[in-house]
């Protein structure tokens, strides 16, 4: 996503019309220019929503977005204000109840002069920052936090060869935010990935120049909608291009942002999907979603209630699959497996589970401990000796070699990807820092985070670790000799009936006859793409790589392959593939601040070895489960302490209000259950 590539600059503006909504942007307007852009525009109806200005040789340069669209605010805008000016304004405006929007800072006569847009409004009140160091930016916004302010809009530029900044902050509490202020332009990439994986979406993006490199802010809210994209440090040409890509898949323009290097003029930019209102539902009532597998009485209102949750939350298709005191009593197919052939979902069809894939690795890890060929105190790099020799050298964390099996089953290794990153989603980033061809496999995965330090003490806490079960999944391979599949595949799925087990694959050229089709209103970057080309892909087919993900999140099943597996451990002492004390370590609670609260009692919920537990006041009564998610796909898997277990998969990832759709059915699944009077006698597993 970060272009460098050279192209020659062709046009003085350009005005195009948007798909989402009736939209302009002009770029490289003289001040006087930009005047008239806004004249004009208010008489066409159209509000000014973004605006940038960059210093020229001659001229100052604007760049502007306006929009039409019923029920926009009014709004006022200016721009050559000096400090005392934007003063007057501001103050001036907010007794007429009109809020601070958009803000640039930009140097003229060796004084600061601002582009400020205004709109009437009576929401959350705004405030602006003007004329602030890096220092003063830094503790404004630590300043604005503890009063309930989040920033909004962001901006920097060059005062007297000295770095000046400005900002609106809004008052929110809301939103969880970031800011990632001042940050080289070698070095945004990075950030970017990092902090999007975390599900952070960009609001706001600034570039200016220091000593002719770019330097970014940005600001990241921790919201799943809308579907976005951003490119950065784009000439006019790439600017163009990727303008267009963007049109044709429905994105707006919401942000413009530029700066200039050697007078060449560079631009940031982030598109929005905006949700189509009048854009028809999958299902428009109960009676049409096809219902696929055997029908029985004693589950109508099961069935019923299932239809009705994907009436109410559209997802295209899902998969239900219930057993009972250990007999599989239920398997359904729900909706569309492929929603453009009408596929309807079987109930054997696969699903990618996610997350669902650690409890898998967890059973694994615990057999190994069973024969003996593991203990739960070993450490992990005694175990993976071939990363020993990076272990020894200098300046990595010394605290590495002491991470342990349980602490990676229980999360509770060192590494909180709120704290840092997750780095099982930064295939591209990975690779490049080793040298190879993307995407990054989880080797090489393992090599770089070998020279990142840990977020906290081993064992000091629970935060939840991918990364930690992707080492697991390379314990099991080199304890057992064998490729972790294989080891799977013989150990934990065979003995149990698995057939509709195995691990999944990224693209969707290379999915399973019987698997699921996968669908987000997201796209991403292609891991693939070769260096220097961006191609932009549907997020679950190509923006992250499954196959690294194997242990921790790469398994795709059935719902009827889960429920034995959950089954598995309702008779301990019949289990086909642990001993009764092995299953009863594996619930265990963990020790320390996993497992209790600060003042010693146990927690309510925990993370023991690869399961969610509830304990209840019964000290053997407990539930287990499982979530799992990734962009095209919401699973649960669920042992309930009466016997009765069940697993519900979907082929996308949210629902109504953009919730989880694992979490918005999991609790209605109990109820639903519960009203369940008359169990069946016969075993459906032969079915399935």
């Amino acid at each position: 996503m970060h272009y460098l590539r050279p192209f020659l600059f062709a046009l003085l503006f350009m005005t195009l019309p948007l798909n989402a909504a009736e939209t302009e942007f002009e770029l490289q307007l003289t001040s006087s220019s930009y005047q008239r852009f806004i004249t004009r525009i208010k008489k066409q109806g159209f509000a000014l929503t973004d605006v940038s200005v960059t210093p020229g040789k001659r001229f100052d340069r604007f760049m502007a977005i306006a929009v039409k669209q019923p029920g926009q605010n009014t709004w006022k805008a200016h721009h050559g204000l000096d400090a005392r000016q934007l003063e007057e304004k501001q103050k001036q405006y907010a007794s007429e109840g009109f809020q601070p929007v958009v803000i640039s800072g930009y140097e003229r006569g060796n004084t600061s002069r601002f582009a400020v847009l205004w709109e009437k409004n009576d929401q959350a009140e705004h405030i602006i920052r003007h004329s602030l160091s890096n220092t003063q930016l830094q503790d404004t916004l630590n300043e604005l936090k503890q009063k309930g302010f989040i920033p909004f809009k962001l901006d920097g530029y060059m005062l007297n060869n000295q770095p000046v900044h400005a900002g609106i902050w809004v008052k929110r509490n809301d939103v969880t935010w970031d800011a990632t202020c001042n940050v080289p332009s070698d070095q945004f990439q990075k950030i970017f990935e990092d902090v999007s994986s975390q599900g952070f979406r960009l609001i706001d993006l600034c570039g200016y120049v220091i000593d002719r490199n770019p330097v970014y802010h940005a600001v990241w809210y921790k919201e799943t909608e809308p579907a976005w994209m951003s490119q950065f440090h784009l000439t006019l040409k790439q600017f163009q291009a990727e303008d267009k890509k963007m049109q044709d898949q429905n994105y707006q323009l919401t942000n413009i942002d530029g700066y200039r290097i050697n007078n060449q003029p560079f631009f940031n930019a982030i598109w929005v999907k905006e949700e189509n209102k009048t854009e028809s539902s999958i299902w428009k009532n109960a009676d049409e979603i096809p219902v696929s597998g055997k029908e029985q009485k004693e589950f109508a209102s099961l069935d019923r209630s299932v239809k009705e949750f994907l009436l109410e939350h559209q997802p295209p298709g899902a998969a239900v699959a219930v057993s009972y005191r250990g007999r599989l009593v239920y398997a359904r197919g729900f909706g569309y497996a492929d929603q453009e052939q009408k596929m309807p979902v079987q109930p054997n069809s696969q699903f990618r589970i996610a997350s669902i894939s650690k409890p898998i690795t967890a059973v694994a890890i615990m057999k190994l401990i069973e024969e003996d060929q593991l203990e739960l105190d070993t450490r992990v790099f005694d175990i993976l000796k071939k990363y020993q020799n990076e272990l020894s050298k200098q300046g990595v964390d010394p605290r590495l070699k002491e991470v342990t099996i349980q602490q990676l089953l229980n999360h509770t290794g060192g590494w909180d990807r709120s704290v840092s990153f997750d780095p099982m989603f930064r295939s591209v980033s990975f690779a490049k820092q080793l040298g190879k061809k993307p995407p990054a496999e989880a080797d090489d995965v393992i090599q770089v985070m070998l020279k990142q330090p840990l977020d906290f003490n081993p064992g000091e806490r629970y935060a939840y670790s991918n990364f930690g079960y992707s080492l697991l999944g390379r314990v099991i391979e080199t304890v057992t000799g064998k490729p972790y599949h294989e080891y799977m595949q013989q150990t934990i799925c065979a003995p149990l009936q698995m057939t509709h087990t195995t691990l999944g694959k990224t693209l969707l050229k290379y999915r399973e006859p019987n698997e699921v089709k996968y669908y987000s209103p997201r796209v991403g970057t292609s891991i693939f793409t070769p260096e220097g080309e961006v191609e932009q892909v549907p997020q679950p087919y190509g923006a992250w790589y499954l196959e690294a993900m194997d242990s921790h999140g790469g398994w795709i099943s059935s719902a009827p392959d889960l429920v034995r597996f959950a089954t598995a451990f309702n008779d301990r002492e019949q289990c086909p593939i642990l001993k009764a004390p092995t299953i009863s370590q594996m619930f265990q609670r963990p020790e320390g601040l996993a497992g209790f609260n600060q003042n010693g009692d146990p927690k309510a919920v925990f993370y023991a070895c690869g399961w969610s537990v509830r304990s209840f006041n019964n000290r053997d009564s407990e539930n287990h489960w499982h979530n799992g998610a990734l962009p095209g796909t919401s699973t649960i898997l669920v042992r309930r302490r009466d016997g009765l277990n069940w697993a519900i998969l979907f082929n996308t990832r949210y629902g109504k209000e953009k919730k989880s759709l694992s979490s918005l059915i999991d609790g209605q699944m109990h109820r639903w259950v519960n009203q369940i009077d008359n169990w069946p006698e016969k075993d459906l597993i032969d079915q399935n």
